[in-house]
């Protein structure tokens, strides 16, 4: 019996070592799984951790870019505050010198330094306005008839501006060149209207709306050689803010094969913001003639700005059609950088003439300058895939277009408006425009502004109908 204890020992040895063994590895797999529960839940606390940081970082980062754009936007709203308060001043100045310009234009005395006009002068003055009230020999009805039975407001001008009365009011205001470039552009003769303008130029030479108005003549009769080049030469001396002298060299250039120089000049009228031709002063010197010929005085101011030459206008058009050719050749010999470069050139040109001029032809001529140079610089960036670029651009293209069909509407109407004007009307109207530019003053027209109400309907009735929210019908597959 013992025996059999001892025999069987080995057997409980066995079995014990074994579930000892069992036990071990049991332990062993527990563990390691235990590990690699808690290294995995370390790795992920680690990359929770590391997920916190960065969007912290992002958070950071995002309250920084909001700050910058707040404070941006302020700075915006700021410079916008002073510009409205810069227009404001702007338009009060120019209120006031207009006015200045009405009331002088009548009133002019050669006095000597320090004179001031006595009680006797004044009344001398008034006297001389009264008379020459009396005087009148053109009003509205009249000058309308002329215009009717002469087919045109440039014959009924002919007629009313004689030849004696351009001597007599150049000869008493021989001393000053607006005066000249006026008789010149009231000249029926052309040879003997280029006369004026030489004369004018060579009496004097530091005149910028002498020289520019004989460029002007010079480069319509096709001279573009050196005497010309040189008077722009000149101008630009006198006035290097002014991009028109540019325009001048760029189209002269251009017109003689020089087109290195034309680009040249193109550029650097690009770089001024700045596009002025003297209109204004040549327009109040053409109301003179016209009262002197005997003109009411709102009927003087009217034809003196109906008639107003602007043949350098034409001229812009064309420089800016030679000049996107070329952005075209460049852009088709792969040069892109250099098209780009000119189309804006021709872009910001076009910008500062709009801005520029009082008479709703600058916006016309400026907005034709840019869209053809959006035109080509949307070209040219679909050409080499620039997409946003070309979308961008897109939406400037819109805008001017946009802008370009609202100022066909308003001329198109106030062809009817025009020949129903009274006198009062007539100097309203130049008057806004001197004040507030001739875009705005034909906005506040009621004729016209019922007319762009009107093309507005039109367009809008054109566009597609969108079903309103809530209007959708449901897809009778889904659930």
């Amino acid at each position: 019996m013992y025996f059999r204890r001892l025999k069987m020992k080995p057997r409980v040895y066995l079995t014990v070592i074994i579930l000892a063994a069992v036990l071990c590895v049991c332990l062993i797999i527990l563990n390691v799984k235990t590990g690699k529960k808690a290294s995995y839940a370390a790795f992920e606390l680690q990359q929770r951790a590391k997920a916190m940081a960065e969007l912290k970082g992002q958070i950071h980062k995002t309250q920084l870019e909001r700050n910058l754009a707040n404070q941006k936007v302020d700075e915006l709203e700021q410079k916008v505050s002073g510009l409205v308060k810069q227009r404001n001043a702007d338009r009060s100045l120019i209120e006031a010198l207009w006015n200045m310009l009405l009331r002088n234009t009548r009133s002019k005395e050669r006095q000597g330094p320090g004179e001031q006009n006595t009680v006797k002068q004044n009344q001398e003055e008034g006297a001389r306005y009264d008379k020459e009230k009396q005087s009148v020999k053109y009003d509205i009805g009249t000058v309308r008839e002329m215009i009717e039975s002469g087919g045109s407001i440039e014959n009924a001008i002919r007629q009313i501006v004689t030849s004696d009365t351009l001597s007599a009011t150049l000869q008493e205001h021989n001393d000053e060149p607006s005066y000249w470039v006026a008789a010149a552009s009231l000249e029926p003769n052309n040879q003997t209207a280029l006369t004026y303008l030489e004369e004018a130029a060579s009496l004097y030479p530091e005149s910028v709306v002498a020289l520019s108005s004989l460029v002007e003549a010079q480069i319509t009769r096709g001279q573009t050689g050196e005497s010309t080049l040189a008077c722009i030469d000149k101008i630009r001396t006198l006035d290097p803010t002014n991009a028109l002298a540019d325009c001048y060299a760029a189209y002269c250039q251009f017109a003689n094969g020089d087109v290195k120089g034309a680009l040249k000049s193109l550029s650097q009228a690009g770089t001024k913001d700045r596009f002025a031709d003297d209109r204004i002063e040549l327009l109040m010197a053409r109301y003179d003639y016209f009262l002197n010929a005997g003109v009411s005085d709102a009927v003087a101011i009217g034809l003196s700005a109906f008639d107003l030459p602007l043949s350098h206008m034409s001229m812009l058009r064309d420089m800016g059609r030679y000049s996107i050719e070329q952005a075209s050749a460049l852009s088709a010999a792969g040069q892109y950088e250099d098209a780009l470069q000119l189309v804006k050139d021709v872009s910001n040109v076009g910008s500062s003439l709009s801005s520029s001029g009082r008479f709703i032809v600058y916006d016309r001529v400026g907005m034709a300058l840019q869209k053809s140079a959006f035109e080509e610089q949307k070209r040219i960036y679909e050409a080499i895939g620039n997409v946003r670029q070309a979308h961008e651009i897109g939406l400037q293209l819109q805008a001017i277009e946009e802008r370009s069909a609202a100022i066909d509407v308003m001329v198109k109407a106030f062809g009817g408006v025009q020949q129903s004007m009274t006198e009062q009307d007539i100097a309203d109207y130049v008057n806004g425009t001197m004040l507030n530019g001739e875009f705005s003053t034909l906005q506040n027209i009621p004729e016209i502004a019922k007319a762009l109400a009107q093309a507005r309907k039109e367009k809008n009735s054109q566009l597609p109908q969108l079903n309103p929210p809530g209007k959708i019908d449901a897809d009778p597959s889904l659930p």
